[in-house]
């Protein structure tokens, strides 16, 4: 299974998302794997210094790139989660070979704009959806993005994932704790056996 994470705007969690859905498949026993295709390699930064802190992630973190991406080939059972660049052929790339595609986006109204006009390129070629992370439950941004996201039919995650400092300090440490990410695995996990 393929899975892209993508947004045409940097600082949405696609690195956060791609790293927790990848730790909380093989919590489940899935065999799992990050495709980082971003030049700014946070999600290898994530790796290297998981290692650094003897707290190895528990699944291989690959950079990635428009040829990798061409001849990606997960084996049987396996899921990738491709975090992909704001922009470009690769991103494009990194669509079109998805399974699915994840739209992280918060709750600020330039984050939503840029994940809109990501679902707008992904423009039905593969199964696509929102993802609202870091989301501050109760606010009034919370509530404006909810009812943009309803009155605009996005289609989106169940889940949301709140803010917490954990998630935010959780760079370069192996994810034990998936708080939302775990009810987002089980959403795709549906989803793409539909």
């Amino acid at each position: 299974m393929k899975i892209t994470i993508a947004n045409a705007k940097g600082g949405v969690a696609k690195t956060t998302t791609a790293i927790y859905l990848a730790a909380a498949a093989t919590m489940r026993g899935l065999d799992a794997r990050v495709l980082d295709a971003d030049p700014q390699s946070s999600a290898s930064l994530w790796a290297d210094l998981a290692d650094d802190n003897h707290d190895p992630l528990p699944f291989d973190v690959a950079p990635a790139n428009l040829s990798t991406l061409g001849r990606l080939r997960p084996e049987a059972g396996e899921w990738c989660f491709v975090d992909a660049p704001p922009s470009g052929r690769v991103l494009e790339k990194a669509i079109e070979v998805a399974d699915f595609v994840i739209v992280p986006t918060s709750d600020s109204p330039i984050d939503l704009q840029q994940a809109w006009a990501t679902l707008q390129a992904v423009d039905g070629k593969v199964p696509a959806a929102a993802l609202l992370v870091r989301a501050e439950i109760g606010t009034t941004a919370f509530k404006d993005t909810m009812t943009a996201l309803e009155s605009n039919d996005t289609p989106r995650f169940e889940a949301v994932v709140h803010k917490r400092q954990e998630i935010k300090k959780s760079l370069g440490w192996n994810p034990t704790k998936l708080y939302e990410y775990g009810d987002v695995l089980t959403e795709l996990i549906k989803e793409v056996n539909q």
